[in-house]
């Protein structure tokens, strides 16, 4: 994580030292960004797994969930109700998260049978949309050319696409029995979210921006083997933290 921030802050120092153009970002602009997001994942962590079953409940000692870091393309849509106060959407392409198991499930208890997660990589991938809206507010005025700004919003996330790992869900397929199937799931859930970032016009139209944000992002997510009939024939869950630290950077136009 420090890494591009050192770089983000590095290249900020150079911008401040660039000549100055007309602003871009005054009352009624209407901005649109597009640039890359860093999604990093430097404490991420679960709830050990916890299964139900005609056997009972168990929990496996030991498991936890990890989610990779990755890149993924973001376009921001911003007005500017003021000099100073803006509104922005954020949105992107829904990037395919790998989730990394850690430990030995065993949904039947420490004498029944039992996965090594570790061995299962990636043991689920997840395809997350989560839009943004914040609320942001730029320091100096509209002329100025670097403009430090801080926001705070909310984000909606929910999930699509989940995939295990096919050894996993073999495994749960055979618990499911002939004509049975595999359900999985997250759970949405509302999140706020923090930036501090800043802007450098470095045209009448065009702006260069970077910023880091944090969102505190929990889950809960479920696998099950489900029989023939419907009926859930065991049960796994956990409940997934994220809290992603996002690295931005991208140019803006004013239309």
């Amino acid at each position: 994580m420090k890494h591009p921030i050192k770089y983000l802050l590095a290249s900020l120092t150079v911008l401040v030292s660039a000549p100055t153009y007309v602003h871009a970002q005054s009352a009624g602009s209407f901005v649109a960004t597009a640039g890359a997001a860093w999604l990093d994942f430097p404490n991420s962590h679960s709830t050990e797994l916890q299964s139900q079953s005609a056997f009972g409940t168990f929990t496996s000692p030991g498991t936890n969930t990890e989610v990779h870091n990755i890149a993924t393309p973001v376009l921001l849509l911003t007005y500017f109700f003021t000099d100073n106060i803006a509104v922005q959407g954020v949105l992107g392409v829904p990037p395919t998260f790998r989730l990394a198991g850690q430990g030995q499930l065993a949904p039947l208890g420490p004498g029944g049978p039992s996965l090594p997660l570790g061995n299962l990589q990636p043991t689920a991938t997840i395809r997350a949309w989560s839009p943004i809206v914040e609320v942001k507010y730029y320091f100096g005025h509209a002329e100025s050319k670097l403009r430090p700004y801080v926001g705070v919003g909310v984000n909606y996330t929910w999930g699509s696409n989940i995939h295990l790992h096919p050894t996993l869900e073999g495994a749960l397929n055979q618990f499911a029995g002939p004509g049975g199937s595999v359900h999985t799931s997250v759970s949405p859930s509302w999140n706020p979210v923090l930036t501090l970032g800043a802007s450098y016009n470095f045209s009448k139209k065009w702006y260069l921006t970077g910023s880091v944000s944090y969102l505190p992002l929990k889950t809960n997510a479920e696998f099950d083997a489900v029989s023939r009939s419907g009926r859930v024939v065991l049960s796994n869950k956990t409940r997934i933290t994220a809290d992603p630290i996002i690295v931005f950077v991208g140019v803006g136009y004013r239309f």
